[in-house]
């Protein structure tokens, strides 16, 4: 297929802020955990805790993207500015709710949570005040969330880009000033770090509920009547529910990868952390990839809603083309680098060992790894949220888990089948999904379009 210039600019123009939007919440989340090393491993261990937790609280949040985009990107392609606005009112009023009612609950099972998932009695006290700022969060961080969905689904992909880039910078203020007490002020210490990160989600949801309306995009067209949401609902709830459960079944599949991987018969303790150490070296290599899934997401659902779904399925195939490509040469260059960015997070030379293993598997996997996630944005965009599902679903727990307890506890008995695993399973997502792109009548599941010309909002 040939790539026009026009095509490649639009691309590139949305990916690039996108991209520095998730190292600014990179950023956030390693700014913390540093920080709490800083001022005793109690604080870090809790920081880790809670991070799982928040990663559970945020799942709705996450399927609510899902069917924002795809609804809001195909009424604004179709130039339905209403509804589009109807839409952005629905899934932003239903996700504060949302996000509210989580904050209440977890409020009332704070420590009941906490000693679900294990926490030590050593480092509770500190969990539970981490927790408590963690909960009082999630409506901001549910507005956050939805809010950079709408205005990515509008392609205005700076204004979230300044809205996180804000917020971190005043977490890392915050952290430093308040909770490791630099420029003379005063130091509270696993508090200050707490409430800082608080402090600078609801900033940053405050002024994205503002920008939101400055930019019409939040008006009195987004509060609609209860026979429309009734019409309209039910299309929210069609992509949504299959984008949830690819998440919950995602990470439950990593739940049991780890289990997999902490009872190996031989090195058990170094090979669970140089997972763990690679995985946290994995999520910054693979930004890009994120954001070429989110460019695709877009692009795929304002061509649907302009009714051209030859051009839907040209701009996925040339952002999984451009996205490869890159990602490719990225993994070409850090090759020869693996043992050094194992070092920089893992100063023990056993479990340096194990992340190089790890990074080996997954440079190799880069193509298949960049196809799977930006082939599973476009069909979300798409509304086609079932595909991945099953995509994804049947790779991890038909494919990932039998590999690793196979060549993991049975024929290797190491390690690296436990990321051998990973590598095949990837291969087997992303030719799935491209079978699905190329072979599929994926675009059946847009939302249904009446050609007209873009005369007037």
């Amino acid at each position: 297929m040939k790539l026009n210039t026009e095509r490649i600019h639009t691309i590139w123009h949305l990916t690039w802020p996108q991209c520095i939007m998730l190292l600014c919440q990179f950023v956030i989340g390693i700014t913390d955990v540093w920080a709490g090393g800083r001022i005793g491993s109690e604080v870090q261990a809790s920081i880790g805790l809670i991070t799982q937790c928040h990663m559970m609280f945020m799942a709705l949040a996450m399927a609510a993207v899902s069917g924002a985009v795809a609804s809001i990107s195909q009424s604004l392609g179709a130039c339905k500015f209403v509804r589009a606005r109807r839409y952005v009112g629905l899934v932003t009023i239903g996700c504060i709710a949302i996000g509210s009612a989580i904050a209440v609950a977890a409020s009332v099972w704070r420590e009941p949570l906490l000693r679900l998932i294990q926490t030590p009695e050593s480092i509770m006290p500190v969990a539970i005040m981490f927790l408590t700022a963690t909960i009082w969060g999630i409506p901001g961080q549910y507005t956050l969330t939805i809010g950079a969905a709408v205005f990515r689904s509008a392609k205005m992909v700076l204004i979230p880009l300044y809205v996180t880039g804000t917020a971190c910078l005043l977490n890392v203020f915050g952290d430093l000033a308040f909770g490791l007490g630099w420029w003379g002020f005063p130091a509270y210490g696993a508090t200050g770090i707490a409430y800082s990160t608080l402090v600078s989600v609801t900033v940053g949801a405050a002024l994205m509920l503002f920008l939101l309306m400055r930019h019409e995009l939040f008006t009195r067209d987004s509060f609609p009547g209860w026979r429309w949401i009734k019409a309209g609902a039910p299309y929210l709830l069609k992509v949504a529910g299959p984008a949830f459960g690819t998440s919950f079944l995602w990470q439950t599949g990593y739940m049991v990868l780890y289990v997999i991987t902490a009872s190996l018969p031989f090195g058990r303790v170094n090979a669970l952390a140089g997972l763990t150490t690679g995985l946290r070296v994995e999520s910054i290599l693979f930004l890009p990839a994120v954001a070429f899934s989110m460019t695709a997401s877009v692009l795929v659902g304002h061509a649907l809603g302009e009714g051209n779904h030859r051009e839907a399925k040209r701009t996925l195939l040339a952002t999984l083309g451009i996205a490869c490509a890159g990602m490719c040469c990225v993994g070409a260059a850090i090759w020869p680098w693996r043992m050094e960015l194992a070092g920089l997070i893992a100063p023990d030379p056993a479990v340096q060992v194990e992340t190089v293993k790890y990074l080996s598997f997954n440079i190799m996997a880069v193509p298949f790894t960049v196809a799977s996630v930006v082939l599973a944005g476009g069909l979300n965009g798409a509304g086609a949220t079932v595909y991945p599902m099953v995509s994804f679903s049947f790779a991890v727990w038909a494919v990932r888990l039998p590999i690793a307890w196979l060549f993991g506890h049975i024929i290797w008995q190491d390690a690296s089948g436990v990321f051998l695993s990973t590598f095949v399973s990837q291969v087997v997502m992303s030719l799935s999904l491209l079978w699905v792109t190329l072979r599929c009548n994926w675009t059946r599941f847009a939302l249904a379009v009446r050609p007209h010309t873009c005369a007037s909002r």
